[in-house]
């Protein structure tokens, strides 16, 4: 049943790009939804039919969304055309694919509440491979004082495969107040800065609030928009993420964001499923539906 439902929407994704007809959307609120899961998109920075049918199509896949199976696309959306209301992304907990912001021009994605990107796809550029691509995000045409100038992503632990690419973002602020090498475990030199990267010349600093061992951490303007930095510097040895520095304080492999202990029911957030109260690979023999990570009893 699970292969036969993986089939029918990717043929579904196929006709949708083809014919510019949002039909897959539908298909998965009465096929694969349950309850806060939704399905990601894997169309890169294009997109099909009008401006309107492109936002409408985005409501309509995200709104009450917690769980994205796939890749979160969130692209081609300029100010001029539409009066943007992307609220509804702040239910968004977990992606499972990639994330992508380009082609854009508002000053923010709310993507408040988004916890961890496992990449488990990635997107690949000129041969590497990121997990969180934010690309041209500035307006087109001769207004160039429209355009992105703040990630607001303060609830973002993990990203857990790839890297970080930024690429022509000339009015993006507080990149450089992101302690990355905490989000990204175990990859140096997690980000990559192209071309007008973000705003070099920002005047904008971080809240009082943020300071955290005489620096301040930041997504945004405000101390909602701070970076909780507590993670332990992990022995070398350890897979990912630790709850002590030494060999033994090792997170167990099936955590992501981090844990209190060294088994699968003490992590903070589960990397794939949750099944009582401890996270696994996949759920247990006997339960084929769940919500999210959640696994569900039939």
């Amino acid at each position: 049943m699970e292969f036969l439902v993986k089939f029918v929407s990717v043929v579904l994704l196929f006709v949708s790009s083809v014919l510019g007809v949002e039909i897959i959307s539908v298909v998965e609120q009465s096929v694969f939804g349950q309850g806060d899961e939704c399905y990601g998109t894997h169309v890169g920075f294009g997109y099909s039919g009008t401006p309107e049918f492109h936002y409408e199509s985005l409501l309509r896949r995200y709104r009450g969304c917690k769980h994205v199976e796939g890749n979160l696309e969130i692209t081609n959306l300029q100010s001029d055309q539409i009066s943007y209301d992307l609220s509804f992304l702040s239910t968004i907990e977990v992606v499972t694919g990639y994330v992508l912001l380009g082609l854009l021009d508002l000053e923010s994605i709310p993507l408040t509440n988004l916890k961890l990107i496992r990449a488990d796809n990635m997107f690949n550029i000129m041969g590497e491979d990121y997990g969180l691509v934010v690309a041209f995000t500035d307006a087109a045409g001769e207004n160039k004082n429209r355009g992105l100038r703040e990630l607001q992503l303060p609830s973002l632990k993990e990203i857990s495969r790839g890297r970080v690419l930024f690429m022509q973002n000339p009015l993006l602020n507080f990149v450089n107040t992101i302690a990355w090498n905490v989000i990204v475990p175990g990859v140096t030199n997690p980000v990559t800065y192209g071309d007008s990267a973000y705003n070099t010349t920002s005047l904008e600093v971080c809240d009082p609030a943020c300071e955290n061992g005489n620096q301040r951490f930041c997504w945004g303007r405000g101390p909602k928009m701070c970076q909780i930095v507590h993670f332990p510097i992990c022995d070398e040895l350890c897979p990912g993420r630790c709850y002590d520095s030494t060999i033994v304080g090792c997170c167990h492999p099936e955590c992501a964001v981090g844990c209190t202990g060294p088994s699968n029911s003490d992590c903070l957030m589960c990397k794939y499923f949750k099944a009582g109260e401890a996270c696994v690979s996949s759920c247990p023999g006997g339960v084929s539906v769940r919500n999210g990570q959640d696994c569900l009893e039939n």
